[in-house]
Formats: C-alpha cells, structure tokens, sequence
C-alpha cells in the first residue's frame, strides 16, 4: 500500500508515546510491588460466582439454572436495500435506476440463557437468542432459516491457579447490511460467523499475561456474497503492568491468516503490535487507549487484482464515564484497517458516542451518535464486467453518520417495553451509493 510518511510517522511517535510510561511504570511497579486482587484463582472465581447469582434466573433443574424471554417487535423501514432515488447513465447510455423499499418487518424472537456451575471454580454456560423476520411487502427477504443474535455463545471458565482459562464457541445468524459501510443496494447480507477457541489469563500480580486462539468462520447465506466464505487462524497476546491497582500499561500483539473459500478476494496475513493503558481516573471515570502498527500481506491469487497491501498504524480511545446516577455515557475513538467487502482492504477512522440516561423511574433512555469515515484500497475484476465501462470493484470513499434514541420502560417485573428510532446517512464518491435511512421498531419482552 502506498502512504505517505505522516501516518507511519504517527504510528512511531503513538507507540514511543506510549511505550515511555510502560518501561517507567514497569520500574516503579518493580519498586513499589503493588498488591492487588488476583483476576485468576479461588478468590475471582468466586467474585465471579457471587455476580452470576444476582442474574435473575427463573428456573432450576437441578444445579442448572435456566433463564427463559421472549420479544415480539414490529419496525418499520423505509429503506430496507440501502439504495438512493436516482439514476445513472454509464457509457454506452447505459441508465440504472435505483430507489429505496420500505416495509414493516415483524420481529419475533426468543432468548434462553443457562448457567451450570461445574464445580466451585468452573463454570459452563450457553446463551442463545434466535428470531426470525416477516416481511409485510417484500416476502422475499424473509429469512431463510433463523436468525441468531450476537453474543449466542457457549462458554467454559476454568480456574486453575493463577491461571483462568475459557474455551469458547461464539455464533450468529445475521441479514441486516447496515453494519457494513461498504454495501450500498443490498436487503439480504444473510451469513453465519462462528468463533471459537480458548483464551488463557495469567495473573503474576505484578504483570497479567493474556494469549489464546481462536478459529473464525464466515459462510454466506445468499449466492450474492459466496465469494467472502472464508476462515481465518488467529493468534493473539498481551502483556499488561500493573503499577497500581488502578492501572495497566502494556504491550499487545496478534496474528491472523485468513484464506478464501472461492479465489474472487485475495487470501492475506495480518500483524498487529503495540501498547496500551489502561487506567481507572476515578471511581466513575475510567479510560483506555491503545496504538500500534499494522501489517497486511495479501497474495495475488485471486479474481479481483488488488495489490495494495496495508502498512499503517492503528489506534483506538475508549472512555467511560458515570457522571451520577442519572447519566452515564461512553465515548470510542479509532483508526483501523479491516478486510473489504469489494476490495482488499478498507481504511476506517470512526467516532461513536452512547449515553444512557436514567431519568425516570422504571425508564432507561438511550441515546448514540456516530460518524465514520471510509476508504476502500479498490481494484480490477480480471474476469471482465457485465456493464462495459462500469468496475464494481472500484475504490470507494465513503462517510457515514446517524445516530439513534431507544427507550426502555419496566412494565411489570415480567414486561419490557421498548421505542427506537435509528437515522442512518452515507455519502459515496460512487454513482448511486449514497443513501438515507429511517427505522423505527417498538417492541415487548416478557420473561418467564
């Protein structure tokens, strides 16, 4: 890939920043041999155990315990596809009309969550959430099989030591494109992801060393987007000082490789390294950040002839603040390079702002903000295109921003009520890229 020097040059200073208090807090943690309680052994497996019986669970069988919900939620969504109203000529006096659906879209969904405390020390859950949607004027986008919420999961804490270890199983069925800034006149982006692997914590009080391994998989469920079926290895380490126990400051790296079911996309190898801190400012003010260096190789052996690799810096800001005990909010500041959808690979810078506002009794108000800016590395479909003069695979630049207000209300102890309004704008260098949308969902959970 081809920079300039300011941002490798950034991304040195960002780590020297960095890296200059962690050797001094390393000598001073050193000196000082700070005492803090352990993340690993009896002592936070059972801090653990305490937190998970104040979930409200409403039923046991036997040392199992089960917590059942289901939500039934109706959106309206007057541009499903992402598309804008207009037209294009392209050579040859070729003209393409877009225009946006709307559509009502029922939401019915059930949730199931499960604890089962193996032994004192190790615990075994599994948290499922799957739905499905109806749409009223458009029945062609209703989903295939089901869908599976993020954060459906099946997970093991073991607590052995100094040492806590979790094996993992993370999954979801997903359809809604509006997570992916780079699709425009898309409706169904249905795909399963799966994540599974084992991360291991180890707690020498003065340093906490993390590292694990997880296997990732993408399957398309729509012929539209077979080409990103894929799995990717990844590694992934850090090594955190604890000078105080307020704060961490540390060194974080990872490993990915990641190869292509079908050779349309290029296969690619990505490293990460750099540091970061943490640090707990005061009791309701705490802050994180983070910077490095990123690397992505990418072989030439696919359809879309894109020989750009990344050698960039990333970076990333992440503060949380209870103000009292009406308001609460978070703030998340980033720059990152990510796998592209059309491309190689997509430069994204982002801001995103969530507030949560306890205002009224029995009512939670929600409100987020969000700006993000993309650039796509772009390249050429050696197999040729169907409209001469037209490259579906050319770079886009793109700017993205919306924000959102949701609000909560505790009915009865058993019913949840919810309102959500989302705005959502993008802005392309593309012809008929650009688009507005509205949504807005009302919902009801009841929990048994």
């Amino acid at each position: 890939m081809s920079h300039a020097n300011s941002p490798i040059l950034f991304a040195r200073r960002l780590t020297l920043a960095v890296l200059l208090p962690l050797l001094i807090c390393v000598g001073t943690a050193r000196a000082q041999d700070a005492i803090r309680p352990s993340l690993a052994g009896e002592a936070a497996a059972e801090a653990r155990r305490q937190s998970i019986d104040k979930i409200p669970y409403n039923l046991q069988v036997g040392p199992i315990k089960f917590r059942f919900s289901a939500t039934m939620g109706l959106e309206y969504n007057d541009n499903i596809n992402l598309a804008e109203d207009s037209t294009y000529v392209f050579p040859g006096n070729l003209r393409i009309r877009t225009e946006p659906q709307e559509d009502l879209i029922f939401r019915p969904q059930i949730n199931l969550n499960a604890l089962w405390p193996v032994t004192q020390l190790n615990t075994l859950r599994f948290d499922l959430g799957i739905g499905y949607a109806f749409y009223l004027d458009h029945s062609n986008y209703n989903t295939t099989a089901i869908l599976v919420t993020p954060g459906s999961q099946l997970a093991f804490d073991i607590f052995v030591g100094d040492f806590r270890i979790n094996l993992h199983d993370r999954f979801s069925v997903q359809q809604d494109p509006i997570a992916e800034i780079a699709l425009s006149n898309v409706a169904d982006y249905g795909r399963f992801e799966n994540l599974g692997g084992v991360s291991v914590l180890w707690d020498l009080n003065q340093a906490v060393v993390t590292f694990g391994y997880d296997h990732y998989t993408y399957i398309s469920l729509t012929d539209q987007f077979a080409y990103l079926d894929r799995n990717a290895d990844i590694l992934s380490g850090s090594i955190g000082f604890t000078p105080s126990s307020t704060m961490t400051v540390g060194v974080e790296g990872s490993f990915v490789n990641t190869y292509y079911d079908q050779m349309v996309l290029n296969d690619a190898r990505s490293y990460n390294a750099g540091a970061f801190l943490e640090t707990q400012l005061t009791n309701n003010l705490r802050v994180r950040i983070a910077g490095g260096y990123q690397q992505i190789d990418f072989d030439d052996n696919g359809l879309v002839s894109d020989v750009q690799d990344v050698d960039d810096y990333y970076a990333n800001l992440v503060i949380s603040h209870r103000v009292n005990s009406v308001l609460s909010h978070n703030l998340a500041v980033g720059h990152e390079n990510q796998l592209g959808v059309n491309s190689n690979y997509l430069t994204l810078d982002y801001i995103r702002y969530t507030a949560n506002w306890n205002i009224l009794y029995h009512t939670l108000l929600s409100t987020e903000l969000f700006y993000e800016n993309s650039s796509e590395s772009g390249g050429t479909f050696t197999g040729g295109s169907v409209i001469p003069g037209f490259n579906p695979y050319a770079a886009e630049n793109a700017h993205r921003y919306g924000g959102a207000l949701a609000v909560g209300y505790q009915l009865t102890p058993h019913v949840t009520l919810g309102l959500r309004y989302q705005y959502t704008q993008k802005d392309s260098n593309l012809p008929l890229r650009d688009y507005r949308q509205n949504r807005i969902g009302i919902d009801g959970t009841y929990s048994f």
